[in-house]
């Protein structure tokens, strides 16, 4: 076995003996408090950034978002790496294909920038196996005791799945999206997968193209998970599909055998800041991350926070990624007073969805102060796209929001970019 395999099951286990001693949310919160304490010592100590912050409240440390991080990224390191010298790695990675970079022992790899701004991260072997053996020990809870078949769909490639890749237990096949499905068609039905994690609109272009898999899961990842890929999915599998909840900025959460969607409060603290009524904005705290700093971050995803789990876990749940902070709507009040409305894609999604049942996508845009631009597949029926737009133009109305709608035919999905089905392309002056 591999260095790297040793290392990884070695993360494993550690994984589930810290799961199984977590009965309660005090127990919880008595890791999180024990892993906190340890990590901010090392990060006063070991990060430039974070020096003078030695010894003070929790609370006293400043809230950073990517544009900081990514501006600070050479003090926010603990090996001294340079933006420029980190862009350069990564950046010959991604001609010769890897999907990543190396700068020594260390991986240096970009985020997909869906809100416009590629972020920077760094990667020891050791974070490596830590990410693997925690990512199968909540996604593949029978694993090792049983071997699996993983097939992974995503846009780049990195280190992090080549490590997935040397286990004997483990048959694992990467493959890059950006192209479609269809053209891994053959690939994918003779490496015969029994999971398959791949971005929402993959999982359902092999649903109903018919691919001859029988996989017994499937994780969403990279997108968020509509509904109606969701039920589109579990109509070909005979199951729902869970979500695996990750960034840039670490592993963030994964389903349960439940459907449930856990974070991943025992390796990292999150709080949360109110956006709009039910919904939050998470800050995350990494605690045991060492090569790159990830304290008080705020992400920009939009989440609406669950309830219990039938699974009995303590770790805290998420009913619903609504999507990014940049795609919430922003429309004037319908009585033209006071400040403007914040309405959240699932609210867009539910009225577009709910006006015709046989409405299969939809694509909805904000394309300027008050505008709302929806389309609609080709040969939709102009019936269907008036009560579309009724129905969102009551919908918002009931918001106390006002847009006018624009209704168009013509949906491309594509492959080397995030799908999203609601987006804010306007931007306030």
């Amino acid at each position: 076995m591999s260095a790297d395999a040793l290392r990884a099951l070695w993360s494993l286990l550690r994984a589930r003996a810290t799961l199984r001693r977590l009965r309660t949310r005090a127990d919880v919160e008595r890791l999180q408090v024990r892993r906190l304490h340890r990590q901010l010592a090392r990060m006063a100590r070991t990060i430039p950034f974070y020096a003078p912050y030695a010894g003070r409240p929790f609370e006293e440390w400043p809230v950073v978002d990517k544009a900081s991080a990514l501006a600070a990224f050479g003090q926010m390191n603990a090996h001294g790496v340079t933006t420029e010298a980190a862009w350069t790695a990564a950046e010959a990675g991604l001609r010769e294909g890897n999907g990543s970079g190396r700068i020594g022992c260390l991986t240096v790899g970009t985020s997909t920038g869906t809100s416009g701004n590629r972020g920077l991260f760094l990667v020891s072997p050791a974070e490596r196996a830590r990410w693997l053996g925690a990512i199968l020990a909540k996604a593949l809870p029978d694993f090792p005791r049983r071997p699996h078949r993983v097939l992974v769909m995503l846009a780049t490639a990195n280190e992090l799945y080549d490590t997935a890749a040397r286990g004997r237990r483990l048959a694992f096949r990467f493959l890059d999206v950006r192209g479609g499905v269809v053209p891994h068609r053959a690939e994918i039905e003779r490496f015969a997968p029994d999971v398959v994690v791949a971005p929402p609109k993959a999982l359902r272009a092999m649903a109903e193209e018919g691919f001859a898999i029988a996989p017994a899961l499937t994780f969403s990842g990279g997108e968020v998970m509509d509904p109606s890929d969701a039920a589109a999915v579990a109509a070909r599998y005979g199951r729902m599909p869970g979500q695996i909840y990750q960034a840039t900025e670490g592993f963030l959460g994964v389903s349960c055998s439940h459907g449930t969607l856990h974070l991943n409060e025992d390796a990292m603290l999150f709080e949360f800041e109110d956006v709009a009524p039910g919904h939050v904005t998470p800050i995350i705290t990494d605690l045991l991350r060492t090569s790159q700093a990830m304290v008080r971050y705020r992400l920009n995803d939009v989440l609406v926070l669950g309830g219990p789990c039938p699974c009995g876990s303590p770790l805290r749940t998420v009913a619903r990624v609504e999507g990014r902070a940049d795609d919430v709507l922003s429309l004037p009040s319908a009585s033209g007073k006071g400040p403007r409305v914040a309405v959240m894609p699932e609210a867009v999604r539910c009225a577009v969805m709910d006006a015709d049942r046989s409405l299969a996508d939809f694509r909805a845009v904000q394309t300027g102060s008050s505008t709302v631009l929806v389309r609609v597949p080709d040969g939709t029926p102009p019936d269907t796209a008036s009560r579309v737009r009724a129905s969102l133009e009551a919908a918002l109305a009931s918001l106390g929001a006002r847009a006018e709608v624009e209704m168009a035919t013509g949906i491309e999905t594509r492959f080397d970019r995030k799908l999203r089905r609601v987006a804010r392309a306007w931007q306030p002056a």
